[in-house]
């Protein structure tokens, strides 16, 4: 068996800032065992030539929605080039329905309404208008919008008398459901909606883990086991992949549970380097998109500051609860109000029982106030963010925001501030490939083709260093993955392009031509190793 690999060939940067990169790396035993010119490498069992190839740590992808990816790939999908109007989608959706069998629900997601010339979603009697005689139900590609015709209401026991359920809302004019539900109620419908089996959802979250390692990811966390199905659904499913074997990237997951539920199901926080289990999820608000992120003024189109997902008390008893049982807290918070809910709550949790590396942290950040960045730092939150956002969504936030948009999904502010920062995919409201959301940092360009907020742009080497070594330390794995030096794990990737001296439209196409993972192979289609 070959222990000893030594790669040559090609840039071996051991990290972001690597100006010197190294020409050959020892790997042994899953690790990095020395680094340096070519002519000075020790002994091996086997010399890799990757011909010309760029390597890089691995990156990590701190937080993105696995199983919903796997799940949304088989909806029929509003991003198509057959859906570029809502017109357009509810044809699609009309084709699709008569050639399904009878008894069958349609499951239709990656409804955006901002890309499409109406800009509103589609509403019960639209749908019905196409699909009178079949449960429909659509995800907005954010995840917190449900899209239902007559039929699955009725499947769904959902009358105009139903109550909304506390942080969330049913749509209604006139006193009839329109069809739409949002955050919470949005939750409770995906729940009770019917599912595939486990088995078919395993193998489509198995295939958007190969599709990470194929842009170099080697490392990933789930950011929240519980938004789709429920949390002991999800939980199972990937109890199913773990019992499969051969994943081919680190795991790590956000569990969304209250500390009581955890203690309920007797789960602790643990540390395997191969599948971390030491995250509770809480959503603070809701979404600029929805305009349900809690904003202290109020919108710029819409009466309405937007509102928490819980009561205030239940918010900081979350946090106090999670930090004294040794949980990291990962707080979805969008608008300035709920950021500086959860800074407040984090602040006193660790004032009445002080911790030591908590690294809490803050998911999106998306919209806050300038005082934010320095109580975060000074408490060592780790923000992690989405750029891919900007290219997705920014064209829109001028209508919700008016002319504070320019503060939506900050970079280099966070930096200067001193805060770490991990990049994110949030697939798949994101794009899931990483390489986007290093374009992303960089140009800050929208769909439409505006610079959004040029001051917050970061260079090259900060974009690939949050989504290498701020992925790390955002999993706390910082001391052993995360760099290419001497005694790290063996993780890494060999790209088709250099990053550092392409063009910032070619950055965005980078892919990996070897991606291994503590020393094991995850992706090799030439068969470099």
């Amino acid at each position: 068996m070959v222990k000893r690999h030594l790669l040559t060939g090609g840039t071996i940067y051991r990290h972001a800032w690597d100006e010197h990169p190294a020409e050959a790396m020892l790997i042994a035993d899953g690790r990095v065992a020395w680094l340096g010119a070519v002519q000075d490498a020790p002994a091996s069992d086997r010399v890799v030539d990757i011909e010309g190839g760029t390597v890089l740590p691995g990156l990590t992808d701190a937080h993105v929605h696995l199983l919903a990816v796997g799940q949304a790939r088989k909806q029929i999908s509003a991003a198509g080039p057959d859906s570029q109007s809502l017109g357009a989608y509810l044809q699609r959706l009309q084709e699709v329905h008569e050639s399904l069998p009878a008894d069958e629900w349609l499951f239709g997601g990656d409804v955006n309404e901002q890309l499409w010339p109406e800009k509103r979603m589609p509403d019960r009697a639209a749908i019905d208008a196409v699909v009178p005689d079949r449960p429909v139900l659509l995800r907005r590609f954010c995840g917190h919008v449900a899209m239902m015709n007559s039929h699955a209401l009725e499947a769904l026991g959902l009358r105009p008398e139903t109550a909304d359920p506390s942080g969330g809302q049913f749509d209604r004019r006139n006193g009839a459901l329109t069809g739409i539900a949002r955050e919470r109620a949005a939750e409770l419908v995906f729940r009770a909606a019917p599912r595939p089996a486990d088995g078919e959802i395993a193998k489509s979250t198995r295939q958007v883990m190969d599709d990470l390692s194929r842009a170099g990811v080697t490392a990933a966390v789930d950011a929240a086991v519980g938004f789709t199905f429920g949390f002991e659904p999800e939980w199972a499913i990937w109890q199913l992949l773990r019992q499969q074997g051969d994943l081919p990237l680190r795991l790590g997951f956000m569990a969304q549970i209250d500390p009581g539920t955890a203690e309920e199901l007797s789960l602790e926080p643990g540390r395997d380097p191969w599948w971390q289990w030491r995250t509770l999820k809480i959503f603070v608000d809701g979404i600029i998109g929805a305009r349900t992120a809690a904003l202290h003024g109020r919108y710029h189109d819409v009466v309405g500051s937007g509102h928490l997902m819980h009561d205030l008390a239940d918010i900081q008893d979350f946090v106090h609860e999670a930090h004294r049982r040794g949980w990291q807290v990962a707080a979805h918070a969008i608008g300035d109000r709920a950021i500086d809910v959860i800074i407040g709550a984090i602040a006193s949790a660790q004032a009445a029982c002080q911790r030591e590396e908590t690294r809490h942290r803050v998911e999106h950040f998306g919209f806050p106030d300038p005082s934010a960045f320095q109580r975060a730092a000074e408490l060592g939150i780790i923000i992690v963010t989405q750029p891919s956002f900007i290219p997705r969504m920014a064209d829109a936030w001028p209508i919700a925001l008016g002319d504070q948009h320019h503060r939506c999904f900050p970079a280099r502010s966070l930096i200067d501030a001193g805060l770490c920062v991990a990049g994110s995919s949030d697939s798949p409201t994101g794009a899931l490939s990483p390489w986007e959301g290093i374009q992303a940092f960089v140009t800050r360009r929208t769909a439409s083709g505006k610079q959004m907020a040029a001051q917050e742009t970061l260079s090259v080497r900060q974009a690939v260093d949050v989504y290498t070594n701020g992925g790390a330390v955002a999993m706390q794995h910082n001391g052993w993955r995360g760099t290419l030096i001497t005694g790290m794990a063996a993780d890494f990737a060999v790209l088709d392009k250099d990053p550092f001296s392409c063009s910032s439209e070619e950055l965005g196409r980078i892919t990996s031509r070897l991606t291994v993972v503590g020393g094991r192979t995850a992706h090799d289609p030439e068969g470099i190793w």
